[in-house]
């Protein structure tokens, strides 16, 4: 049956060593007066580099904020009100997911281009077309989906192989989980509706970071500690900045990013993003019945780089809110991205598998 299908994603995409140079000249299609919105720390290794390349291009910064700690509608209000009466015409977000999300969301609300300036690798945030808030407190609150991607994303990989290698392993696994998310939202769409399938392109780009991870992503961190940015290097960086962002937002989450959201409502568990969602994509591959060496072979990959394989690892909550975090999960909005209808105790049986280690 025909049906409807989208792609979106940035509008350019610049990754390598010294790619930051490369932000004024491109910029500048873009803009002449910057807003420049980052943390503080990824302004005190980037922030120089980003004035000389803005200036380069004749492009002035009449903004400057390196105060943003978390992504919340008070942050973005309040950026966004700074630059009433200002002569701002696109806004340079640098830094984490935090920074980078805040800055599109301020741009969004100034109705003007964002770019993005990542500075490590543990989120896809930086190519993507919305902005996840949460409160102080670091609780999600809801994401927000933007008028368009970022028109300029830059990712100096001289300055992401310079950051920790704990980052990258983290943006590896919720990178990992968009193969089998984007695959079981198309076969929800198959059997639901209600909306746009994603392209062929979309699921082959989610089996391309798919591919990379388990190829190359065990080298990669091999050559990080040994301080080398190798193609390997380059070729992990790629697939979590740009593919399994562009793969993931031509899809949606499901069930592993479901399985986070559940197990972050409870107290005890303790985790990167990255590292909670790595646990629930192998729950979710356990629970769909997928093959045991397909299976087998994503627990392995996750226990040598050091990812989440158990709830013992992630801070071993009792049984009882293992059922709540279970439980919260099958209500969570991505878990309607599943195919047929989530049972509770299915998926609290694919957790106690896991548990088991195969």
């Amino acid at each position: 049956m025909s049906t409807i299908r989208q792609m979106v994603m940035p509008l350019r995409y610049v990754q390598g060593p010294g790619a930051l140079e490369l932000l004024g000249p491109h910029a500048a299609i873009l803009g002449r007066s910057a807003y420049v919105i980052g943390e503080s720390v990824a302004l005190s290794i980037a922030g120089e580099r980003v004035r000389k390349s803005l200036a380069s291009a004749g492009i002035s910064i009449s903004l400057w904020v390196d105060t943003v700690k978390e992504c919340t509608h008070a942050n973005i209000d309040g950026l966004s009100a700074r630059a009433d009466g200002a002569d701002v015409d696109l806004v340079v977000g640098v830094g984490g997911g935090k920074a980078i999300d805040t800055a599109k969301a301020v741009a969004n609300k100034l109705r003007i281009p964002a770019c993005t300036v990542g500075t490590q690798c543990a989120t896809n945030a930086d190519a993507s077309g919305e902005s996840v808030v949460y409160t102080d407190n670091h609780e999600y609150v809801e994401s927000i989906k933007l008028r368009s991607n970022p028109a300029l994303v830059i990712e100096d990989t001289d300055i992401l192989a310079g950051a920790p290698v704990k980052y990258l392993i983290q943006g590896m696994g919720d990178a990992l989980s968009c193969r089998f998310e984007a695959q079981a939202f198309a076969k929800m769409r198959e059997e639901k509706g209600g909306g746009p399938v994603p392209l062929a392109a979309t699921l082959a780009l989610a089996e391309s970071c798919y591919r990379t991870l388990m190829s190359s992503g065990v080298k990669a961190v091999e050559d990080l500690r040994n301080g080398i940015c190798s193609d390997e290097v380059e070729g992990i960086i790629e697939a979590v900045k740009f593919t399994s962002s562009v793969a993931f937002e031509n899809s949606s989450c499901a069930m592993a990013h479901a399985v986070h959201n559940g197990l972050t409502t409870i107290k005890g568990v303790e985790g990167a993003h990255g590292e909670i969602v790595a646990y629930g994509t192998i729950v979710q591959c356990v629970y769909e019945g997928r093959p045991v060496e397909e299976t087998r072979s994503v627990y392995e990959w996750c226990k040598e780089l050091g990812l989440p394989t158990s709830l013992k690892m992630l801070g071993a909550p009792s049984r009882d809110k293992v059922e709540v975090a279970a439980r919260n999960a099958c209500a969570d909005s991505d878990m309607k991205c599943m195919p047929g209808k989530v049972v509770l105790e299915d998926l609290i049986r694919a957790m106690e598998t896991v548990e088991r280690g195969f």
